[in-house]
């Protein structure tokens, strides 16, 4: 029951029947992954989907360079590596986990006769394909108009939003990232993100606490992008 569970809280398969979820589970397996690990990496064969049921990943864009491009963080009841599954050419992405990692993964050749004999799970898909098109477009918006302090005060808020809990009178991401992660996420350098976050920090508006940022006053925060 718990496996069918997992597949209900994913936004791909929301508010389908219990038996078909169940049906879909029995042909799951249960994986588990180190902090620090990749799942995959971009360019490797797409033949599974995976529903993240504890812990959180960072999907990760490599450029030929070196460098690279944050273009996610996901959590518990999310899902990756859909894009692949579905017109079977190699991973868009590399995956990599942020802390520990339970996942549940389908097969490709299951999840799309899946996908044939439930017209309602064909339409969830199509859904959260044209949602990660809209954070596409988004992202490449924000790299247009907004500055590099508008960038990563938005990234900010948006975390605090998606992953924060109320600590000690602050918003407190929780999220384990490096401050190369938060640049990687915004276009940006380690240096001049360590510099913006320090300004910030000495006027009370955040404080660094190890790995994690908490913020004291997302209200300065929103200022800067309204």
């Amino acid at each position: 029951m718990l496996t069918s569970n997992v597949l209900a809280r994913s936004p791909l398969l929301a508010n389908l029947p219990p038996e078909s979820l169940t049906n879909l589970a029995s042909t799951a397996r249960r994986r588990s992954y180190r902090r620090g690990e990749v799942i995959f990496h971009q360019g490797d064969p797409g033949d599974s989907l995976h529903f993240l049921i504890d812990g959180r990943v960072k999907v990760v864009l490599d450029a030929e360079t070196g460098e690279e491009a944050v273009i996610a963080i996901l959590g518990p009841g999310d899902c990756f590596g859909e894009l692949a599954l579905i017109d079977g050419e190699p991973r868009s992405a590399t995956v990599e986990t942020l802390e520990a990692v339970q996942t549940m993964s389908l097969s490709r050749a299951d999840f799309m006769t899946f996908i044939r004999s439930n017209p309602t799970a064909a339409e969830r898909m199509l859904i959260v394909l044209a949602s990660m098109v809209r954070r596409a477009d988004e992202t490449m918006a924000d790299l247009v108009f907004l500055d590099l302090e508008g960038r990563l005060v938005k990234k900010l808020l948006e975390l605090a939003d998606a992953h924060g809990r109320d600590v000690d009178g602050a918003i407190e991401i929780e999220l384990p990232m490096t401050q190369e992660d938060l640049a990687a996420m915004i276009g940006a350098t380690r240096a001049s993100v360590n510099k913006l976050l320090g300004w910030y920090e000495d006027r009370g508006a955040i404080q660094r606490r190890g790995r994690r940022i908490a913020i004291f006053d997302p209200d300065r925060l929103r200022r800067r992008i309204n």
